[in-house]
C-alpha cells in the first residue's frame, strides 16, 4: 500500500464511499505470511457448513442464524492457528463447532412452500 492509499479520505468527496470501499479491500486483501498455512476442520466440518451455506443461498432463511454460527467457528479455527496469538477469541473452535453441530442438516434444494 503506498502512503497515498493511507491519507485520510475526505467525507466530502463525493467518491467518499467508493475510496472507503477499495482502501479496506487493499488493507484485508494484503497477503500474509501465514495466510496459505493450512488449518485444522473436519471432513463433517466441512460438509455441514457446506449445506447451510448451500440452504441459506437456496433462500432457507431459518438457517441464517446457523451460517452466522459457521462463520463464528471458522473465526474460532483462525484466531487457534493465528501463529502470534495476537487474535484472540471469546470461545474455543470446539465450543463454537457444538453451536454448528446443533443444528439439523438442512434439506438440500429451495425451501418448500407452507400451506395457507
Amino acid at each position: 500500500m503506498t502512503n497515498d492509499e493511507r491519507l485520510p479520505i475526505d467525507p466530502a468527496d463525493p467518491e467518499y464511499e467508493l475510496k472507503v470501499a477499495e482502501q479496506y479491500q487493499a488493507v484485508t486483501n494484503k497477503h500474509q505470511r501465514w495466510d496459505d498455512d493450512p488449518v485444522q476442520i473436519t471432513v463433517r466440518q466441512a460438509q455441514k457448513m457446506s449445506a447451510i451455506m448451500s440452504a441459506v443461498a437456496s433462500g432457507h432463511e431459518s438457517y441464517i442464524d446457523a451460517l452466522r454460527a459457521a462463520s463464528w467457528f471458522l473465526d474460532c479455527v483462525r484466531a487457534e492457528a493465528e501463529p502470534s496469538g495476537a487474535i484472540g477469541s471469546s470461545m474455543t473452535a470446539a465450543e463454537a463447532w457444538e453451536r454448528v453441530d446443533a443444528w439439523p442438516w438442512p434439506r438440500p434444494g429451495a425451501p418448500r412452500s407452507q400451506p395457507l
